[in-house]
C-alpha cells in the first residue's frame, strides 16, 4: 500500500486544501525497503482518495507519505511511524526512513516546519481516514 497525504495550494486562487490518496499492490509483500519503483514509479492501484483541492495543477506545501505491504495491520504502521518521528526529529527535512516493513517520507515548505508537529499529525489524521482496512 502506499498512502499520501497532502497540503496543497492552488497558485491561481490560494485554495487550499488537504489531500489523500490511497494506492493497493495486491500481494506484493516485502520485509525492509519496498520493492524499488515503489512508490514513485509504481504507486499501485488507486482504491481511495479525498480531495479538497482538485487536480492539477496545485503546489505541494507538505507530505507524509506511508508504504507498506497491502496487509500490514494499522497498528503496526502506527508504531512505526510513531518510532520514524522519533527519530527524524534530530535531522533537518526532508525526512525518510524504513521501520520494520514501513517506509515514511516528510517534507514541508519552511512556513509549515515551523510547526512541524501540528502539520504532522494533521497529514497524518488525513492520511488515517482515507486507509482502507483489510
Amino acid at each position: 500500500m502506499y498512502l499520501t497525504a497532502q497540503r496543497v495550494r492552488r497558485p491561481s486562487t490560494g485554495e487550499e486544501g488537504l489531500n489523500a490518496y490511497f494506492y493497493l499492490h495486491q500481494d506484493l509483500g516485502w520485509d525492509g525497503l519496498p520493492p524499488q519503483g515503489i512508490p514513485d514509479e509504481n504507486p499501485g492501484t488507486l482504491a481511495r482518495s479525498s480531495i479538497q483541492v482538485v487536480p492539477p495543477g496545485n503546489r505541494v506545501r507538505s507530505y507524509l507519505d506511508i508504504v507498506a505491504p497491502d496487509d500490514t495491520p494499522w497498528t503496526e504502521i502506527r508504531s512505526a511511524f510513531i518510532a520514524f518521528a522519533s527519530d527524524a526529529q534530530a535531522v533537518q527535512m526532508p525526512w525518510s526512513g524504513v521501520v520494520g516493513r514501513c517506509l515514511f517520507r516528510v517534507e514541508m515548505d519552511a512556513a509549515l516546519a515551523s510547526q512541524w508537529q501540528a502539520e504532522l499529525a494533521e497529514l497524518y489524521r488525513v492520511a488515517t481516514t482515507v486507509r482502507i482496512d483489510g
